[in-house]
């Protein structure tokens, strides 16, 4: 399997199989390797590169020889390392979103890059105010999805930046808010001035100029979370930048 990448060995198995059974689909031959079918259309299409954890997955459902597995793990391994050297975000999917959309799955991602964290299920439960269950199952979630791996018995974070579709209608993102403006209301009441800054302006506006409005907001977030992480990172925090209609149009 020389030269071979994941995406052709996984469609040249898939041809193989259809003529041995014609009735086998993508949804079957994803079931027979333990992920989604939306995952592995991705991956098919080169639109996804699994990390250790879905790759060693793929592996051992295949049943692959030594040489084949470390010739795919090298693969999978150098394309990345050269998407994290490029700082490219991975994208999640509407579906994979839904499985994740509470709030703390991306707060246990972030937790893992501060300095003093413990891989335990007890201590994170502690330091974000969650049960122990809560974070067990947030682990599962992440670990089915390649959100997160384990890399010398410990769980680190897969992807260095994950992002979601942007100006596009999703259920799962807007429940994803939701519980991100519900903890700026909750900080409010329990967090001290020096560790919070909410503010806001009401102002008339020119609705045509929303979308670069939108730009220059994102634009904003990025520069600021580059900001914030320099340095050594020892808290969690939601960066949430609001522009939002107060008057309706009743005509």
């Amino acid at each position: 399997m020389n030269d071979i990448d994941l995406p052709l060995m996984l469609q040249n198995v898939l041809k193989e199989r259809r003529k041995r059974n014609h009735n086998y689909s993508v949804r079957a031959f994803a079931r027979d390797l333990s992920i989604s079918s939306g995952r592995l259309s991705d991956i098919l299409n080169k639109k996804y590169i699994p990390g250790p954890t879905v790759s060693a997955r793929i592996i051992n459902s295949l049943a692959l020889n030594h040489e084949d597995s470390e010739n795919i793990r090298q693969i999978i391994e150098s394309t990345q390392k050269t998407r994290k050297e490029l700082g490219g975000a991975h994208q999640l999917r509407e579906d994979e979103l839904s499985m994740v959309t509470e709030w703390h799955h991306f707060a246990i991602l972030n937790l893992m890059e501060t300095i003093n964290y413990r891989d335990e299920f007890s201590w994170i439960a502690e330091r974000l105010n969650l049960s122990e269950m809560t974070v067990k199952d947030s682990f599962r979630k992440m670990l089915s999805l390649g959100l997160i791996e384990l890399r010398d018995g410990k769980h680190t974070p897969t992807y260095k930046d994950l992002t979601t579709t942007h100006n596009v209608p999703s259920l799962a993102l807007r429940e994803a808010n939701r519980q991100v403006i519900l903890q700026s209301l909750e900080s409010l009441d329990v967090d001290s001035l020096e560790l919070r800054d909410i503010t806001s302006i009401t102002l008339p506006i020119n609705t045509a100029n929303l979308p670069r409005a939108k730009e220059m907001a994102r634009d904003f977030r990025r520069k600021v979370a580059t900001l914030l992480e320099e340095g050594e990172k020892t808290e969690v925090y939601n960066i949430c930048l609001q522009i939002v209609p107060v008057t309706r149009n009743n005509t």
